[in-house]
């Protein structure tokens, strides 16, 4: 893996062959992959590697991810990386397997799954999400910390399965049960109890198809 400098050498090399052999600054850089270049500079200054931007502006380009980050020749790639996806993960929304969690900003990183393991719990490819769990309401099934994938395309509720819901600005990861024009959050611990919503307070994210739970 390249570090920083090197990323930000490739970038330029990049954007100087778009104009016609141009010197680029950071400031272009920051540009090319829309980002504020305030956040740019903070962002280089702690040596955060804004992965997913640039993928996206590589992706946009047809340029190989493994070729920019790994010097890897694609063609010695294409049956290795057809077995991988890149999954949005947002590492700091919390879904609540308790009371309730807020989610005041979205940072989404890049994440890289086996397409086995979609496969597996049956997922879909495009619409599969990550977040992480916060609490023990789900335990046994869902423990604090863990790596939840959610379908966000499959909103239809049912009353087996786990979803991922809002509630009035907060998300929660709960079984739901639909009854008398009203919704029932339950939990599998029998330490807490069942939260009941109005039909207008609640907004589908997404079913839970697999959970990855810490040791």
């Amino acid at each position: 893996m390249q570090n920083y400098n090197e990323i930000l050498e490739k970038l330029k090399d990049i954007l100087s062959k778009e104009l016609d052999n141009k010197k680029v600054f950071n400031k272009d850089i920051a540009q090319a992959l829309n980002i504020n270049y305030d956040v740019f500079r903070k962002a280089k200054q702690y040596n955060r590697i804004p992965y997913l931007d640039i993928m996206q502006f590589l992706a946009k380009r047809n340029i190989s991810i493994n070729w920019f980050f790994f010097n890897q020749l694609p063609e010695s790639l294409i049956e290795n990386t057809s077995n991988y996806i890149i999954l949005k993960y947002y590492n700091n929304v919390t879904g609540s397997a308790g009371l309730g969690t807020i989610n005041y900003h979205l940072d989404q990183k890049p994440l890289i799954i086996d397409t086995q393991v979609l496969d597996y719990i049956n997922s879909n490819y495009k619409y599969t999400e990550l977040i992480k769990a916060h609490g023990d309401s789900m335990y046994p099934f869902i423990h604090e910390d863990s790596l939840i994938f959610v379908d966000t395309s499959n909103k239809d509720i049912n009353n087996k399965d786990i979803f991922v819901v809002n509630v009035n600005g907060e998300l929660f990861i709960k079984q739901i049960i639909y009854q008398d024009n009203s919704f029932t959050l339950k939990s599998f611990n029998c330490d807490y109890k069942d939260i009941n919503v109005k039909v207008d307070e609640l907004v589908v994210i997404g079913r839970v198809k697999g959970v990855i739970n810490k040791i």
